[in-house]
């Protein structure tokens, strides 16, 4: 039995004369969360469609569970779970009817189904709703109704495409946890996201694909170590600053600017009208060596 839950080789995806994908190539180990990041367009969503066996790939060939996507859908589909961003709930279904009936249509019993249910509303805080129609629960609550749907399948492989889209900083912890519990449950978890923070918080590696190539896959931390600089300065009001020589992103009327040592941080602040001028200085995180991968460098320098 392989150690790896997907292994992705080469694999590419085209419509008409457009790449959608062009060459996915990592892996998801059984029991780990893997994040799939990259810019709108990069190849993410169509790279989870292709490993839940909706589309054919153009090119290359994945293993899903040690089985060929193309020759095993089947199999493949009875052993997955799959969360899509448009996710819809049915208006008039209950929270607690939805997730029940489609454990039973996934071969669970009801009794066993109704347990399941209650176990994973209680878990995404929406027990206090199980009995209101979906059509009168708000858009985050939907969303957690969908999470809790997918989830409580506790399939071996967990597909989440941009699960906590909507949701306010509370509830995505919420929906975090929840997640992370579903990983420490066994199940194996490909999670897209555009969010930086939730990716470096979740993740145990991180796949980084552009332009529908794979560019990097490793672990956050190790992700980190690629880019040359450890704090940033953020400076507000930076229109009355000197010129400077860092790297840096220009937001109107702030500047993000990227320092390798405490040194960089003397020199920049050396530079700052402090009398017009605010900052705040912050390390470097999984968002800044995105920029720093995608661009080669970082963008709209002062």
């Amino acid at each position: 039995m392989s150690e790896n839950a997907i292994e992705t080789f080469n694999l590419g995806r085209r419509y008409g004369e457009i790449w959608g994908l062009k060459s996915a190539n990592f892996t998801v180990r059984r029991g780990e969360l893997v994040v799939l990041v990259g810019p709108n367009g990069a190849g993410k969503t169509t790279t989870v469609k292709i490993l839940t066996t909706i589309l054919k790939p153009s090119k290359g060939r994945a293993n899903i569970l040690g089985m060929d996507i193309i020759k095993h859908y089947k199999r493949i589909r009875r052993r997955i779970a799959y969360l899509p961003q448009d996710y819809y709930t049915p208006s008039d279904i209950t929270p607690k009817e939805f997730i029940t009936w489609n454990l039973v249509a996934r071969g669970w019993s009801l009794s066993s189904a109704k347990v399941q249910a209650r176990k994973w509303l209680e878990l995404l805080q929406i027990w206090d709703i199980k009995d209101k129609p979906c059509r009168t629960l708000s858009g985050g609550q939907r969303r957690r109704v969908a999470v809790a749907v997918t989830l409580s399948s506790e399939a071996d492989i967990i597909f989440l495409d941009e699960p906590t889209t909507g949701l306010d900083p509370e509830i995505k912890q919420v929906v975090w946890r929840v997640i992370r519990e579903a990983v420490s449950n066994g199940s194996s978890i490909l999670l897209t996201t555009h969010d930086m923070r939730e990716a470096e918080i979740l993740a145990d590696r991180v796949v980084l694909i552009n332009n529908g190539i794979t560019v990097v896959e490793d672990e956050p931390k190790r992700i980190l170590n690629l880019i040359p600089f450890k704090y940033k300065v953020i400076v507000k009001n930076s229109k009355e600053m000197k010129e400077i020589d860092f790297p840096s992103i220009n937001l109107g009327d702030r500047l993000i600017i990227y320092a390798k040592d405490d040194e960089d941080i003397h020199q920049i602040i050396d530079n700052i009208n402090l009398e017009r001028s605010s900052y705040s200085i912050e390390k470097t995180g999984l968002e800044d060596a995105y920029l720093y991968i995608i661009k080669g460098d970082f963008y709209g320098s002062n």
